[in-house]
């Protein structure tokens, strides 16, 4: 005998309704975790565990609500996601398709990521670059792609850390700079006689973003012509690139250390040098940061690269002083920049030091910094310091200490630091169990984070 069902409720052999509004509530909760992780990822005061425990396992819970539509969640929600105006909305609707492993979804992905206007491609990059599967299964159809579609695909193969075979010298020579810039950045993970047949025309393109991501690719490699190069660029006097100043402090001697410090006296250059004497470690370059604290300029970066060398916390230390408040003044309407982000950059939020106590805090400890020596946060600059920064540090200096870990073990340890916090421990543990078939540590595949 059949027993009525209840109006509305499903039979034992159906489905569980799907609540669409609660669908669309982890859509919007996924958005907003997804913004606040890569703010988080760029902080001064925030670690991976902070990211982790914060943010992180709430996002992976948001994104899991995301999928219970299944292939009708495709067409109601994630679908229309795609085309929306906010990037951290398309991209977590572009790596919930992705994730889900449901054919018609990753259709639905290839389609829009093909077609999509140049202002959306970056957000959809950035979903895809987090499923290593989909960078996988979408490398046959890039040859239908727009040079911009290619660029994208290849930002996300370097992401992902993926082998790039002899294709990487055209590609590298591509008339389209934004595929140049690409391919010169994944060029550090091509095999060894492929750099090689690369790397003086890479070190040679007109482009400089392109030149400086290829000069990069060379110092991970290990090719010592890019030491020279860096060097030249980092103190031009025209077309000078910040990014150089970066890796010349971090690689270079005491004596590299003075062309980051002459940079400080070009006020356009005042902010990239201050970041890179901070990794710098000299005590020429802490010297330098308190003159400028002296003089009230750049007070917050200063006071940053200042702490990054010698280990100085200012909170601790009771250096700090509230921020000045910005003016109230009303701006006229014709005045008013209407399109200016009103979000408040990484730097804005850096405290504000006491400067007098900085300087007579500086006073008493500069005696026991060698002149000769490097240091981050106080310490040597050793290798094994370095990586313990990279794993406990702030989250805003991990980019860099990634950089020169990959250039310190050319190539061997390369930690993806924009990744899912569970890849990057995945990625810093295998630096210290080096493959025993001699293959490259610290690129082994991504694992999806789970939930707690």
């Amino acid at each position: 005998m059949l027993v009525p069902q209840e109006p509305g409720l499903p039979t034992r052999s159906s489905s569980p309704p799907v609540f669409w509004s609660i669908v669309e509530e982890s859509l919007d909760e996924a958005e907003f975790l997804w913004h606040r992780r890569r703010q988080m990822l760029a902080a001064h005061d925030q670690t991976l565990d902070t990211v982790e425990k914060w943010v992180e396992d709430r996002l992976m819970g948001a994104l899991d609500g995301l999928t219970v539509g299944g292939e009708a969640g495709i067409t109601l929600v994630l679908g229309p996601a795609l085309g929306s105006e906010e990037p951290s909305r398309v991209a977590v609707a572009a790596y919930a398709l992705l994730a889900s492993g449901i054919p018609q979804a990753g259709e639905a992905f290839k389609t829009a990521f093909l077609s999509c206007p140049p202002e959306r491609l970056t957000a959809l990059r950035r979903g895809l670059e987090l499923v290593p599967v989909a960078v996988d299964a979408l490398a046959p159809v890039m040859k239908d792609g727009s040079p911009a579609v290619v660029a994208a695909f290849l930002e996300a193969c370097a992401f992902q850390r993926k082998t790039a075979g002899q294709e990487i010298h055209a590609l590298v020579a591509s008339p389209n700079v934004e595929v140049q810039r690409a391919a010169a950045r994944l060029l550090r993970f091509a095999p060894r006689p492929v750099q090689e047949a690369c790397y003086a025309y890479a070190l040679g393109l007109p482009d400089p973003e392109a030149r400086d991501w290829a000069v990069e690719s060379n110092l991970i490699a290990g090719f010592p012509q890019a030491r020279a190069v860096c060097r030249d660029l980092a103190g031009a006097e025209l077309h000078a690139s910040a990014r150089m100043l970066l890796l010349l402090a971090m690689i270079g001697s005491v004596a590299d250390q003075k062309i980051v410090v002459a940079a400080l006296g070009d006020e356009a250059r005042q902010a990239s040098a201050l970041w890179a004497l901070g990794f710098g470690g000299r005590r020429e370059g802490a010297d330098s940061c308190i003159e400028m604290l002296a003089q009230e300029r750049q007070v917050k970066l200063a006071a940053e690269a200042f702490c990054a060398i010698t280990g100085l916390d200012l909170e601790a230390a009771g250096l700090t002083v509230p921020t000045p408040p910005e003016s109230d003044e009303l701006i006229a309407f014709e005045q008013e920049d209407l399109d200016a982000d009103l979000e408040p950059k990484p730097e804005d939020l850096l405290p504000m030091p006491d400067i007098a106590g900085v300087i007579a805090w500086w006073n008493k400890q500069r005696s026991r910094f060698d002149s000769e020596a490097r240091f981050q946060a106080g310490r040597p600059a050793t290798t094994e310091v370095v990586q313990e920064l990279l794993a406990n540090g702030p989250t805003r200096r991990r980019h860099a200490w990634a950089v020169e870990l990959a250039i310190r073990t050319q190539g061997r340890v390369q930690v993806e630091t924009w990744a899912f916090v569970p890849d990057q421990r995945q990625q810093m543990a295998a630096a210290a169990h080096p493959s025993p078939d001699g293959q490259s540590v610290g690129v082994t595949p991504p694992v999806k984070p789970k939930r707690r």
